[in-house]
């Protein structure tokens, strides 16, 4: 289905125009999760980066998992706003601001520019650190090298890091014994420094919450705080540091606009009421970091841009394309409505596709249509996708069983780790030798200590415990 899109006039079309620099286009008729082929299908005959502006988060969120299952081996990057709710201030979100560093990092590093980032107006409200800037800024560890505990714990602490029993989240390390974690910004999961007297001896990222390795690593990059370390000066808009061939897709503009202008209206309002004892917010929020609406317009001047609704854009268009696609039909759980509407698509040429996460579902449906005598043609897709459409073009009918089923759809955001995880490691860490310890399984033992083995590849922290009959558990903790 992609390839079909890569081959249709529309992307051949838009594949002549974008030769030059600062084009803006004009698609109007989408439906559905049918923008998302047709980026997946751009993107497939030029690899160039694309940055997708929602109308807000959760849309920017459906759409980025439409992407992600369109598009398995593309890393498609989900840019949010630093905060627990778009546009309100109160309280940072330091798994937001990872995933913001995690971008920025990657475009520094990057030479590849083949990238799709998905974002909304919020997002790109709040300014980002300039890669030149962040490069300069970086702490490099490598394996093999000589590391002293007291510097590295002066250095985190002047990175604004915190020191805490266990990491769960970006800014915090810990120290115990010879084993450094530090949970570094730009970076999914944290690191381990293992030291053998002041030598690195081994360093890996592992999962916080079942400290299971993730992989060995030989040199890492620790960032700092991008929010609260760094000055107005040395921050910049998101589509400045864009390659210079960047296609920008905005939902709707004028609506976007809107919503940077709100969002800088309702920022001045609550700089002055921000938390005194909130020093991190506070800083942030005394920097200013913020892009003025009228800075918006001018670097997506700069940019080849695709507009799905035109609205006051006074600009002429170096190409438009009305496409005339349909929404889903709403079939009400009515499935003689729906074995009726399939049956009439194949009559007229269409292809009839099937969406859903669930391979369970493809059976049920199956099932439905034996038990109805129903003799539908089909192609069943174990992919989500946040709503179906009708190709009129290209013929095709896509559906999807959440909506043939009429339930709720939910998209899937990366989370983070939490306190009450780290709580429970610290608990586990205060066991001593000879305490009484209840296994969920196997009942009551003796806790002996901890022991490092080696599962597939992966060395991991264990419990050994001892029961009445003397027999011995390596039980991990999960």
């Amino acid at each position: 289905m992609i390839q079909q899109y890569a081959e249709s006039n529309l992307i051949n079309n838009l594949s002549g125009v974008l030769d030059g620099k600062s084009q803006r286009i004009l698609i109007s008729g989408l439906k559905g999760a049918q923008d998302s082929f047709v980026l997946a299908g751009l993107h497939n005959k030029n690899p160039f980066t694309n940055l997708f502006i929602a109308n807000d988060k959760e849309e920017a969120a459906y759409f980025q998992n439409s992407l992600d299952n369109l598009l398995p081996n593309q890393s498609i990057q989900f840019f949010p706003d630093s905060f627990k709710r778009p546009m309100f201030f109160e309280e940072l979100n330091r798994t937001n601001i990872l995933q913001r560093t995690e971008v920025i990092n990657k475009i520094a590093l990057s030479s590849i520019d083949e990238r799709i980032i998905v974002t909304y107006p919020e997002a790109l409200f709040e300014k980002v650190v300039s890669p030149d800037v962040l490069g300069k800024q970086k702490i490099i560890l490598e394996k093999g090298e000589t590391l002293d505990i007291d510097t590295i714990i002066e250095v985190m602490v002047s990175y604004g890091f915190k020191r805490v029993d266990f990491v769960y989240e970006p800014g915090q390390f810990s120290i115990r014994g010879g084993i450094v974690d530090i949970f570094s910004y730009g970076i999914e999961w944290p690191y381990r420094i293992e030291l053998f007297d002041d030598e690195v001896e081994n360093i890996r990222a592992f999962n916080p919450t079942t400290q299971l390795s993730i992989r060995n690593i030989q040199k890492v990059s620790i960032i700092p705080n991008v929010n609260s370390e760094f000055s107005q000066d040395e921050k910049v808009s998101l589509l400045k540091i864009l390659p210079e061939d960047s296609l920008v897709w905005i939902k709707d503009y004028d609506f976007f606009l809107d919503q940077v202008q709100k969002c800088f209206e309702t920022a001045k309002e609550f700089s002055s009421q921000y938390m005194e004892d909130n020093e991190e917010l506070k800083q942030a929020l005394d920097q200013r970091s913020f892009i003025y609406p009228n800075e918006i317009t001018n670097d997506l001047e700069n940019l080849n841009q695709i507009l799905f609704k035109k609205g006051d854009v006074k600009d002429s268009f170096s190409y438009e394309q009305t496409l005339g696609a349909s929404p889903q039909p709403n079939f009400n759980k009515n499935f003689k409505l729906l074995i009726e509407d399939l049956n009439n698509n194949t009559s007229k040429g269409y292809t009839n596709y099937l969406f859903t996460e669930n391979v369970k579902q493809i059976e049920r449906f199956y099932n439905i249509f034996e038990d109805l005598n129903a003799n539908v043609q089909f192609i069943p897709i174990n992919k989500g996708l946040h709503s179906g459409f009708i190709d009129h073009e290209l013929k095709l009918a896509c559906y999807t069983d959440h909506q043939i089923f009429q339930r709720f759809h939910k998209y899937s955001l990366r989370k983070g780790f939490t306190k009450e995880q780290a709580l429970n490691l610290k608990m586990l860490r205060e066991l001593r030798p000879g305490d009484y310890i209840t296994h969920i399984d196997h009942g009551i033992g003796k806790y002996s200590g901890l022991e490092k083995i080696n599962i597939n590849g992966h060395v991991q922290e264990s419990l050994r415990i001892f029961y009445k009959n003397k027999d011995e558990s390596n039980n991990l903790f999960r």
